[in-house]
């Protein structure tokens, strides 16, 4: 293996490139025995003209992922052809990563960024970073085939930064120019709005139409003389109309149709140049690429079309678009190529009961396409074979102008699967998909008409988060499940697609849907979840409570979470998969989900039935954190204790909304605390101010604001203080606890007991909260602070193992949910934090081997690894150096798992006396709390070996 980035110069001299895992050659390709996702990126590489992909290894048994495309070229150090190609892969998307090898060069381009081929209105060559073979060996990580094959590369929070930005990379950006362009349209008026929406959006679809040369040579001069591009028919309104009508007879499908009126306001319409010069977007003195100059129509990906529709949504409040990559994700759970072998061999269908713009309906289409080909030799399918598989897939959605979308989404899929050439032989090349598989409907009515007839195989979709039973067939549906099953909670619409979509799916069929994170983390759903739990098959829950801004940065942070069930009852032995994603760089920028062995939580089907904590506990640690929480839950709480005394306690004042107001004299024009007044240090006197005459909605007891009274702000990191001076009020976000002065010494003990078990209380809080990570990041409930516990002999007894977890919750793991790679958790680890690693896992493992103790040895690493080995008694390892043991650890792996080193994120090798732990060296994978998760492990494997 070549050190840093010495392995690209080895592209010049070694026929297809180095001996270097991950890297496979264009040429010679054989796509006998491999994984359909790796033979879609090779093909990709083919079309593109590059030399090579570089694969990231799969986590867990997923895919490898293409990195990186690798060019070699004989051209020169600076060439502007392939600025040309860096615009196509670039609007592409498909690899963060280009390297091009040249004359002693190699040249790094930036394709999940902003557009750096750009410069004063022109494409330019313009890599981001040059390495030249004479100078010494780089030391930027982005040259490390290491780290880009085990992931390591996208560990480095600064690293993203520089690499990856979902902002400014293309998809995003088109979606900004396009949503600006509306604005300007909007603002202009120049033609009804629903018709100034039709032809954008159809303007879309013919520059990714004539881009990919599926249009004859002087096709638009049969419409108006002279014209060479579709924006000079544009500006013209017959032409326009008959260049309509014609691709719509040419196509089919419906989707160039637009109604008689319409056309006769194109035609008549004397602004028609002005909306033209708005949509083609020139700048003549800006000295930027307009929007058709920045990106390749032709490469861009056909579910970026669909984005358009988050542009043009009438009920924005509950229709959110899903993101590409957490689409991927989804369908890769659930649509396996097994699970599509059954698809085509029972005639079942795929349905999206809430599709909006088709955005899932796209992606599924794009399986099947691959799935049929890697089960038909790799040969290309026809236009019948394409048609054909569209009739698997089926939508439905309420909203008009999605269903328009979806039926759009899927005829560029469509085209997508084809060469230029058959598409320009093609006639009636698009099938008549609105209101025959593609409906304009409610859900719910839908299936209560018996309107769905093909047999279901499998479900997706991301359904609407509300409340509002807005339609006769939710009515219908919410009234049927509660004769069935009770209360639905909330009146969750959502909830209520779950439901009926799971009872819409054949014997043995998948759901694989979005719900809200209540679905995990609401009191009020349990009862909900348990009974869904227990009629269905659930597989799968992913969580992704921690990752913020996964739909629409500046709007509400909708937290998600993705339920994937069979349409089966559960076999006893069920174990549900609790995957506790984190927020990445890789996440931040949308380039897909890192999940890892710690993520992976298997939990009993009984237990996920009988103990609700369990799911926060997964966030904050796991099996170990669940028993430290139920232990302090049997304890009589803060709450109890001030009940059995007579105590006032509870939140502060509310002040009124919409008009409700009550008399509260005893409010208005006393001293007021404010909730951030109130914090590590106390209270802060100089910010105590005079509570405004305000309405008021909740004063609360004048009791409530008497001294003494022991204040808690519900802020994670129990803000509290003991106040004993005059008559003072404060607001909701603040809990107090009044007693009466003869309890003066009681609650006196009850502030000390408070502070000195203050760490526990935090972690307890974290663990337990209603409120925390869910609805607001640093904040808990009233209810959290009374449920603290507060045992009768004042002590809460914690163990050693207890007093780790406690420690990392407050120290790392609540960050870690909260800010993500952000976070301390996902810094480097460092040498003291190793030791306290290996004082945790050996005293663990010696508890039990007390003759034969196990011992660490000095550490080893490697670019974005760390290898801790340990040894039994007196053995030793017999290495000479790091690249020895390496060697070594690379044969055991092979040997006991048949993968190699780099591919093995997280990893325990027994080899004799000796145990050796492989792990990234991020902190999170080296804290304490993992030791003890890590040495129950290697007990357990320790036992089953005979040790």
């Amino acid at each position: 293996m070549s050190k840093n980035g010495n392995w690209l110069f080895e592209f010049g001299s070694l026929g297809f490139g180095p001996d270097v895992d991950g890297v496979v050659p264009v040429r010679g390709y054989d796509k006998t025995r491999r994984p359909p996702e790796e033979v879609a990126a090779i093909e990709k590489a083919q079309h593109y003209g590059a030399t090579a992909v570089f694969f990231e290894a799969g986590r867990e048994g997923t895919p490898p992922v293409p990195q990186a495309f690798i060019f070699v070229s004989d051209g020169p150090a600076k060439d502007q052809r392939f600025a040309e190609t860096h615009k196509r892969l670039w609007s592409w998307g498909g690899v963060p990563l280009v390297y091009r090898v040249t004359r002693g060069l190699v040249q790094l381009f930036r394709c999940a960024h902003k557009a750096e081929f750009e410069r004063n209105g022109e494409i330019v060559f313009r890599p981001f970073a040059t390495w030249k073979a004479a100078t010494s060996i780089a030391t930027d990580p982005w040259w490390d085939a290491e780290r880009l094959r085990n992931g390591t590369l996208w560990d480095d929070p600064d690293v993203c930064k520089e690499l990856l930005s979902a902002d400014r990379a293309s998809h995003k950006s088109l979606i900004t120019e396009v949503r600006s362009l509306n604005a300007d349209l909007n603002r202009e008026a120049v033609l009804p709005k629903h018709l100034r929406r039709k032809l954008l959006i159809l303007s879309l679809l013919i520059a990714y139409l004539e881009e990919r040369q599926v249009f004859e040579t002087d096709f638009f001069r049969q419409f108006l003389d002279g014209a060479n591009r579709f924006f000079e028919i544009l500006a013209n309104g017959p032409s326009l109309v008959a260049l309509l009508d014609h691709l719509e007879q040419r196509f089919n499908g419906h989707v160039f149709i637009i109604d008689e009126s319409d056309k006769e306001q194109l035609r008549s319409n004397k602004q028609l140049t002005k909306f033209a010069r708005l949509i083609e977007g020139r700048r003549e003195k800006s000295g930027q690429l307009t929007l058709w100059q920045r990106y390749s129509f032709a490469d861009l990906p056909v579910e970026l079309i669909s984005h358009v529709y988050q542009l043009f949504v009438t009920e924005r409040s509950t229709s959110i678009y899903t993101p590409p990559f957490l689409v991927r994700l989804m369908l890769s759970e659930v649509l396996s190529w097994e699970r599509l072998d059954r698809l085509i061999e029972n005639d079942e269908v795929i349905l999206d009961p809430a599709c909006g713009s088709g955005v899932f309906l796209v992606e599924a289409y794009k399986r099947l396409v691959l799935h049929w080909r890697s089960r038909n030799d790799w040969k290309r399918p026809t236009k019948t074979v394409l048609q054909n598989l569209l009739k698997r897939l089926h939508g439905i959605d309420i909203e008009p102008g999605a269903v328009e979308l979806a039926a759009f989404s899927l005829c560029l899929g469509l085209c997508d699967a084809l060469e230029p050439a058959s598409i320009r032989a093609s006639i009636r090349l698009f099938p008549e998909l609105q209101h025959k598989t593609i409906h304009q409907s409610c859900f719910f009515e839908a299936k209560q008409e018996g309107r769905i007839h093909p047999k279901v195989g499998v479900i997706v979709g991301n359904p609407p988060f509300t409340s509002k039973l807005t339609t006769p067939g939710a009515r219908k549906a919410y009234m049927l499940y509660q004769d069935a099953h009770g209360a639905l909670p909330d009146r969750q619409l959502a909830y209520l697609f779950l439901n009926e979509a799971m009872e819409l799916l054949e014997p043995g069929g998948v759901l694989c849907m979005l719900q809200q994170y209540n679905f995990l983390y609401n009191q009020k759903s349990v009862e909900f979840r348990r009974k869904f739990i227990e009629r269905w098959d659930v597989r799968e829950i992913l969580d992704f409570i921690s990752v913020r801004g996964l739909f629409r940065k500046g709007s509400a942070d909708t937290k998600v979470v993705v339920v994937a069930a069979e349409a089966n009852e559960a076999p006893e032995d069920r174990q549900i998969l609790h995957a506790t994603f984190r927020r990445t760089g890789r996440v931040d920028a949308q380039r897909g989900f890192d999940i890892d062995y710690y993520d992976m939580h298997w939990l009993p089907r009984e237990l996920v039935l009988s103990n609700d904590g369990v799911w926060r506990s997964d966030l904050l640690g796991g099996g170990r954190v669940l028993a430290f929480a139920d232990r302090l839950r049997d304890y009589r709480t803060i709450g109890q204790f001030a009940n059995g005394r007579s105590w006032d306690f509870g939140e502060g004042f509310v002040e009124g909304k919409r008009g409700v107001d009550r008399p509260a004299s005893h409010i208005i024009g006393m001293p007021l605390l404010s909730s951030e007044a109130l914090s590590d240090v106390g209270i802060d006197r100089s910010a105590i101010s005079v509570a405004p005459k305000k309405p008021i909605e909740g004063p609360r007891t004048e009791a409530r604001f008497a001294p003494p009274m022991f204040l808690v702000r519900e802020h994670m990191d129990l803000h509290h203080a003991l106040w004993t001076e005059y008559y003072m009020t404060y607001k909701n976000p603040i809990v107090g606890f009044c007693a009466p002065l003869s309890d003066l010494r009681v609650l006196k003990k009850v502030e000390r007991w408070f502070s000195s078990n203050l760490r526990t209380l935090r972690a307890f809080a974290a663990v337990t909260s209603t409120r925390l990570f869910s609805r607001k990041a640093t904040a808990v409930s009233s209810h959290d602070i009374v449920s603290l516990p507060f045992p009768s002999g004042e002590q809460l007894n914690l163990s050693p193992t207890e007093q780790v977890i406690v420690d990392d919750i407050v120290d790392y793991y609540r960050d870690l949910v909260r800010l993500g790679e952000d976070s301390l958790a996902m810094s480097s680890c460092c040498e003291s934090v190793l030791g306290d690693f290996n004082e945790c896992f050996t005293r663990q493992i010696n508890a039990v081997y007390k003759k034969n103790k196990l011992r660490e040895l000095a550490p080893q690493s490697w670019p974005g690894f760390v290898c801790q080995p340990y040894v039994f008694r007196n053995g030793e390892i017999d290495w000479g150096n790091t690249h020895e043991l390496k060697e070594k650890l690379n044969a055991l792996l092979r040997e006991k798992r048949g993968v190699g080193l780099q591919i093995t994120r997280v990893s325990r090798v027994y080899d004799g006396a000796c145990i050796y732990l492989l792990k990234p060296d991020r902190l999170r994978y080296w804290l304490r709390s993992v030791a003890l998760r890590d040495a129950d492990e290697t007990l357990a494997d320790l036992w089953n070996q005979g040790f």
